[in-house]
């Protein structure tokens, strides 16, 4: 089955790159012995190393291999573009199944002028455009989704931004790139092979499960795994800004 590429990350910064990186050093952290036991009595080795997988850095190389994630009890949401009452409702259910994990940030759907997380329902030629300015990878020219986040010189996401395609005509296809735009622009960034339904899937295909050749849906519901990466990264305690390395020297390294 040839793979179906749903997503290119782009990423863009708001502060000029010798100053940033300059407050970027006076934001180094790194975890205490209580946050490791905690990670490591909390947390299975597999739910921990998957979490490495797709919380470090991304996968055209222009973030950061650290910790980013809303550090708010609030974040505003908005559906920026006319979308249709099926659109909606997946929207409103990918929300609140966040807000089901996430015990420190809710993610809040309303009209808001200046909304923190602008969502855009369109046809597939207009989503590149939407990114154009803040990334010239030719992954973008074929994307059905795109999500891109700002962020603090510390790591701190302080504004996101999603686009799907709305004239996908596979059942299940618009409704998966939702739910994965919307968790990888929370701060889960990176796609991995591990598990073929995930979300933070790189191998995203449709299932063939029977001897009908009948298919099965795409991801349309995180898998325990994914609700539990999602916990790791607001519900831990982690610290913004905490290395790849640190993390996996400490937590990961027996």
């Amino acid at each position: 089955m040839k793979k179906i590429l749903l997503v290119a990350v782009v990423v863009f910064l708001v502060v000029g790159l010798s100053s940033y990186w300059r407050a970027r050093a006076r934001c180094a952290t790194t975890l205490t012995k209580q946050q490791v036991a905690h990670l490591r009595t909390h947390y299975t080795q597999e739910e921990l190393t998957y979490f490495q997988q797709v919380a470090f850095g991304n996968d055209l190389g222009t973030l950061s291999p650290t910790i980013h994630r809303w550090n708010r009890p609030r974040v505003t949401v908005r559906i920026m573009s006319a979308c249709e009452s099926a659109e909606r409702r997946e929207v409103v259910r990918v929300l609140q199944d966040l807000n089901h994990i996430s015990r420190s940030t809710q993610f809040v759907l309303g009209t808001y002028a200046a909304p923190d997380l602008k969502i855009y329902l369109v046809p597939k030629r207009e989503i590149s455009r939407l990114f154009a300015k803040h990334s010239a990878n030719p992954h973008t020219l074929d994307a059905n989704g795109l999500f891109g986040f700002e962020t603090s010189a510390c790591g701190e996401i302080v504004s996101a931004t999603v686009a799907v395609a709305n004239n996908l005509d596979l059942a299940g296809h618009k409704e998966a790139i939702i739910r994965e735009e919307l968790a990888q622009s929370i701060g889960l960034p990176k796609d991995t092979k591990r598990y073929a339904k995930s979300v933070f899937s790189s191998n995203r295909q449709i299932i063939i499960q029977d001897p009908d050749h009948t298919y099965d849906q795409f991801a349309t519901e995180f898998l325990p795994i994914d609700q539990k990466v999602i916990d790791i990264l607001y519900n831990s305690g982690i610290p913004i800004n905490t290395e790849a390395s640190d993390f996996t020297a400490q937590v990961l390294t027996q």
